[in-house]
């Protein structure tokens, strides 16, 4: 990765649906809002998805809750990487149960979940919360915007 590049990796499609393994579309939901957050830097993000015990022994352990959860983000130190021109971004885990699941409960595709999802997670890598209702409007809208569902 040179400098000003973004890389994106995704891990763990085999996860989900063959309908929706799509990394283009995934990789580009993230330019999307990180270009409109004016975000667009250089590092690296990590699309991660999980199945359900994996996801919920990641909240017990780095968020101290038990329930399933759909995503959670972490972002990188901003300090640069040891490399020269590189700089960390963050990493996003999915679960991808809860894609499958929500999907089926709101009767849309799995592909159209894991897009909201991931937009989800960028936003939050973005420094975004939703732990308010307020909050949780804004990140609500921005996703249905640039999902556009």
């Amino acid at each position: 990765m040179g400098e000003g590049a973004l890389t994106i990796w995704i891990f763990g499609t085999s996860r989900l649906p063959s309908s929706a393994r799509k990394p283009r579309k995934i990789t580009g939901i993230c330019r999307r809002i990180l270009k409109e957050e004016k975000a667009d830097k250089p590092g690296e993000i990590n699309i991660v998805f999980l199945e359900r015990a994996a996801m919920r022994a990641l909240n017990k352990r780095y968020l101290g809750k038990t329930h399933d959860t759909d995503v959670i983000a972490f972002s990188y130190p901003a300090d640069p990487s040891p490399l020269p021109g590189e700089r960390p971004f963050g990493d996003i885990f999915i679960s991808a149960y809860k894609a499958r699941a929500q999907a089926a409960a709101l009767g849309h595709p799995v592909l159209t979940e894991v897009l909201i999802l991931v937009a989800h997670g960028i936003l939050h890598l973005l420094g975004y919360d939703d732990s308010t209702p307020r909050q949780k409007s804004v990140m609500f809208k921005k996703q249905k915007r640039v999902v556009g569902c």
